[in-house]
């Protein structure tokens, strides 16, 4: 006689029932996937799209467009980089803080203001973004 085959409940599956090897895989989006409307649920057409925010054009950009009512969507890699261009832009605009350079003799230190520096004290690392000869950025983490 055959053993049935044990259901498994995977909405309220438990750590304990959890068995096999750990397995890691890779999932890659497929950058031709289909978009639709979440207003009219159709399908969305692939288009170019120029984006404005305050006095910052970005030209041409890769977008979807509903045929129906217009509305226009930007996928999650375009948006991310739209709104990194726009951060980039930004700061060339704001007054900023003007910091002296030191040096110890083998390396530059700079300090930051306590105005910046409250936000990430408990922070323990920076990376230094080059953005061109003179210009860089730093990502606190």
């Amino acid at each position: 006689m055959k053993a049935k085959k044990r259901e498994i409940d995977y909405e309220n599956i438990r750590p304990d029932e959890l068995t096999g090897e750990e397995a890691a895989f890779e999932v890659q989006l497929d950058s031709n996937a289909l978009a639709f409307c979440s207003e009219c649920h159709i399908e969305m057409e692939q288009t170019k799209i120029d984006v404005k925010r305050g006095n910052i054009l970005i030209m041409n950009v890769d977008a979807y467009k509903c045929p129906k009512c217009g509305k226009e969507l930007l996928d999650v890699d375009t948006a991310s980089r739209i709104e990194r261009e726009f951060a980039l832009r930004y700061t060339q605009e704001i007054k900023g803080y003007e910091v002296k350079i030191s040096s110890d003799g083998r390396n530059y230190l700079i300090r930051f203001p306590k105005e910046l520096s409250s936000t990430f004290a408990t922070k323990k690392t920076a990376k230094i973004l080059p953005i061109n000869a003179d210009e860089f950025m730093i990502k606190i983490a």
